[in-house]
C-alpha cells in the first residue's frame, strides 16, 4: 500500500441530496477536501491529503469517499466535515483507515462533529504483516491479511448501524 487510505461512508443520503452535492461541490478532484473543510487548522496533523475517489450508492443510499494521507488518520478534517456542510447534518458519518503498513486499521463514527468511536478494529505486529508479503512463508497468503483486514471494517460498520442507526438486522 503505497499511502494510508481512509475509507468514509455518509449514511442516509437521499438521491436528490446526493445530486445536489454533486453540483455544489467539486466531487472529481481533491479540490472537495478544501471545499468541506476550507480552514487547514482543522484538518489536525494532516499535511497532504487527496480524494481517491468518490461515489454514491442509490441502492443504501449511502455517500462514499476514499481518501489518502501519508500515515495518519483525518478525523479532524472528518469531525469538521461533519459538521461543515447542511449534507451531513444528522448523518451518521463512519471512517475506516487502513495504516500504510497495514499494521492496523481504525474506526471513526462521527455526527455532527461529534465523535462517536474512535478505536482500533484491527492490529497486528509489523514483523506478522510482513509474513504475509513473503512467497517464502506458506502458511501465510496476503488474501488472507486482506480477509482480515476487511472483515474487521465490515463488523465495525455493521455495529456502527445498529447502534446509531437503530438496524435491526445483520450484515455477516
Amino acid at each position: 500500500m503505497d499511502a494510508t487510505q481512509s475509507h468514509i461512508k455518509i449514511y442516509g443520503v437521499t438521491p436528490a441530496e446526493a445530486e445536489d452535492f454533486a453540483f455544489d461541490y467539486d466531487v472529481t478532484t481533491s479540490d472537495l477536501l478544501t471545499e468541506l473543510v476550507p480552514d487547514l487548522d482543522s484538518w489536525g496533523n494532516i499535511g497532504w491529503m487527496e480524494l481517491e475517489e468518490y461515489e454514491y450508492n442509490i441502492h443504501d443510499q449511502t455517500m462514499h469517499l476514499t481518501l489518502e494521507t501519508k500515515w495518519a488518520s483525518p478525523t479532524q478534517w472528518l469531525q469538521s466535515a461533519s459538521q461543515g456542510t447542511h449534507y451531513f447534518e444528522n448523518k451518521l458519518i463512519t471512517m475506516t483507515t487502513i495504516q500504510k503498513d497495514e499494521t492496523c486499521v481504525t474506526g471513526v463514527a462521527v455526527m455532527d462533529g461529534e465523535t462517536l468511536q474512535n478505536k482500533p478494529i484491527f492490529e497486528m505486529k509489523l514483523e506478522e504483516v510482513a509474513k504475509y508479503y513473503n512467497d517464502d512463508e506458506n502458511n501465510h497468503d496476503l488474501d488472507d491479511l486482506d480477509i482480515q483486514i476487511w472483515d474487521s471494517i465490515g463488523k465495525f460498520a455493521n455495529v456502527c448501524e445498529q447502534f446509531y442507526l437503530e438496524k435491526e438486522e445483520k450484515n455477516d
